[in-house]
């Protein structure tokens, strides 16, 4: 079994390498639509401009949404281990940009780099960490297999695998599970989730179920504009509805819904936030071809919006724009992305319509859906008729924000179980 392991890491190495210039293609066609992938380029070769003389609490989460999962986690850690240097990556630029807004030189935050041997060798010689946390699910062999030889404890906290996964990863466990599984300590959103790491080889008495992580997000509306002052004033007080983190063909539905909503509604308003800054200039494109008048978040700051459409073309303004309107759709959802944050409008004691691809967040959506506190829609026909029908019926959007917020108390403490889980190994060490 070693030898296989050994061999199967052998190959493993020499595909990354044989790969690594489509990594630098992929840098550069990313940049096209976001010039912010050409800065820091090193770092994804592990070479870092900032000195780091100091033992590390490292955590990691890919990406904008997970960032904003591990929030409340990251304070805490803050706050228990003052003493301690905590090193927070992640792999794309508004990932970076929300750590930066979040934490600003708390944390030191880097760009983790590609699963390359010699990067992530020379990453573990700079980062120095004692701990390494990984929120939700990132596996990367090299990674994992570097914990276990340096014999640095790896807590997957909030960890879960979706049944489309459980291939790939059974044969990337496989790669490191030798050196690594005595260390790595499994914090499982679900008994399902549990399960399926036992099954990859992970060890049953270090795998516990934790909860998800994002029910116990925290947010905080650090924004200059007041909610209601914007509302009676900019909005003039209008039946408002905004469309968040829409993918390709979800900015089209959410279009042609909402001419079908000014039908009924007027002067309804539609705000509309594409989840990804490459999408700002297509998504005005398509507005442009709508019939629908539309302004830009960026150039209207401040200013009465008289449009149909507001195009949210600035990144970290959603949940205000969530908080202003009366109803909201979390996007991702009605094509194969696999839905985003439920939980935040929840919060906001909004009522949520979604679509029915909801795999990144089949737990959440499930218990949501059970309890009648979300509307799933599949077609922009589906959308305006539950906009229109929510828009009227307040007895029933208020039935919707509190069934949210029962099934979010109901599952918070996640935060809580995993900080258990994580503080002896800072102790120890």
């Amino acid at each position: 079994m070693m030898l296989t392991t050994k061999i199967s890491r052998f190959f493993y190495d020499i595909f990354t390498y044989l790969v690594s210039p489509l990594l630098i293609l992929h840098l550069i066609f990313r940049s096209i639509s976001d010039q912010r992938y050409t800065n820091r380029i090193g770092e994804r070769f592990g070479f870092y401009e900032k000195e780091n003389n100091h033992d590390s609490i490292w955590i990691h989460a890919v990406s904008y949404g997970e960032v904003n999962a591990a929030q409340s986690l990251v304070r805490s850690l803050l706050e228990e281990n003052p003493g301690h240097k905590i090193i927070f990556t992640c792999t794309t630029p508004t990932g970076s940009a929300l750590i930066n807004e979040l934490f600003d030189d708390r944390v030191s935050s880097v760009y983790l780099p590609y699963d390359l041997k010699g990067p992530v060798k020379r990453f573990f010689k700079w980062a120095k960490p004692k701990i390494a946390i990984i929120i939700e699910t990132e596996i990367w062999p090299n990674i994992y297999h570097y914990c276990g030889k340096r014999k640095i404890p790896l807590i997957l906290a909030s960890a879960c695998i979706s049944d489309d996964s459980m291939k790939k990863y059974s044969i990337l466990f496989g790669l490191f599970k030798d050196s690594v599984s005595q260390g790595i300590v499994v914090a499982a959103q679900s008994d399902e989730d549990a399960q399926k790491f036992i099954s990859l080889g992970a060890k049953q008495e270090r795998t516990f179920v934790t909860g998800n992580l994002k029910f116990d997000t925290e947010i905080n509306l650090d924004s200059s504009m007041d909610v209601d002052l914007f509302k009676n004033e900019f909005m003039g007080k209008r039946f408002s509805w905004t469309a968040g983190s829409t993918h390709d063909r979800e900015e089209i539905e959410a279009i042609r819904a909402h001419k079908s909503i000014k039908e009924k509604i007027p002067n309804a308003l539609l705000i509309l936030a594409p989840r990804k800054p490459e999408r700002f200039q297509v998504v005005s494109k398509m507005l442009d071809q709508s019939g629908l008048s539309y302004c830009k978040w960026s150039e209207s700051k401040e200013k009465k919006i008289d449009s149909d459409v507001l195009l949210v073309d600035t990144l970290g303004d959603l949940l205000f724009f969530y908080s202003v309107s009366e109803v909201t759709f979390v996007g991702g959802s009605l094509f194969d992305i696999g839905g985003h944050n439920l939980i935040e409008p929840a919060i906001l004691m909004k009522p949520i319509l979604t679509g029915p691809k909801l795999e990144n967040v089949q737990e959440i959506a499930d218990q949501f859906r059970s309890n009648q506190a979300i509307i799933i829609v599949s077609s922009h026909k589906d959308l305006s008729s539950s906009i229109i029908e929510l828009s009227d019926d307040q007895e029933r959007c208020n039935e919707m924000t509190n069934n949210a917020k029962q099934v979010i108390e109901k599952n918070k403490g996640s935060k809580e179980k995993i900080l258990q889980l994580i503080q002896p190994h800072i102790e120890l060490h």
